[in-house]
């Protein structure tokens, strides 16, 4: 019961400090996709890759920047971004399946007109369709008291729920997000390494679905397991 109330109030405050998520394909955990999305929002973030995006992820492999994170706040260590663009590249190149993980401007994201001004070229860098899971990480502060808000949330694409309906859970994606960007947990390890590994458990999860298609994640995945999968997959 304890768990479980935390984990709503996680989520509420999520909400309330991420206004109608990312868009149309993109819901909070336990949120009806489409409810409440502006389409300008989606459109900004998830349309399909133009030649401008095929382009600027050449551009980006070409001068070493990172083609899957985008860390604008420096939340990120260099290795760790540099780590967790190897890992998404290898997720997708095994599976097809997309993580991408953004770290937007401080504070942008309560300016709903702004963010999906930001989103717009982010889609286009990092490829962002209905299919893709999106990591966002952000430190947060409740204005009245000052208190830190949950790190991320997790978002995943209308057409990747679809296809691994009953197996990539709601409840999965909100236990990572718990586990991961609870802020005492932050304050402990640090948003570097917090980051990071809410990052690994869902590409575990990705992978997992991908290897075994009778494989249903209901919390997040063990750690153990994590190293198991990624191992498995030379990482």
């Amino acid at each position: 019961m304890v768990a479980r109330a935390r984990s709503a109030a996680l989520l509420a405050a999520a909400v309330l400090a991420f206004p109608r998520g990312l868009g149309d394909g993109f819901a909070l955990p336990g949120a009806v996709p489409g409810r409440g999305c502006s389409r300008r929002s989606w459109m900004a973030f998830t349309g399909v890759v133009s030649q401008m995006g095929v382009e600027a992820s050449a551009r980006a492999e070409e001068d070493g920047s990172p083609l899957f994170v985008v860390d604008e706040t420096n939340l990120l260590t260099p290795s760790t971004e540099k780590y967790l663009d190897r890992l998404l590249k290898k997720l997708e190149d095994d599976t097809g399946l997309k993580l991408r993980v953004i770290c937007p401007p401080r504070d942008l994201q309560t300016d709903r007109d702004a963010f999906s001004d930001y989103l717009r070229p982010i889609s286009k860098k990092l490829g962002t369709d209905q299919a893709t899971v999106v990591i966002l990480a952000e430190e947060r502060f409740q204005k009245r008291t000052g208190r830190p808000l949950p790190l991320m949330t997790v978002q995943v694409g209308f057409r990747l729920q679809e296809r691994f309906q009953y197996r990539l859970t709601n409840d999965f994606l909100l236990s990572v997000a718990d586990k991961y960007g609870f802020p005492p947990t932050v304050d402990k390890v640090g948003p570097d390494l917090a980051i990071q590994d809410a990052t690994k458990n869902v590409a575990a999860c990705l992978f997992g679905l991908s290897d075994d298609a009778t494989k249903r994640f209901l919390r997040f995945v063990p750690e153990e397991q994590v190293a198991k999968i990624l191992k498995k997959h030379g990482l």
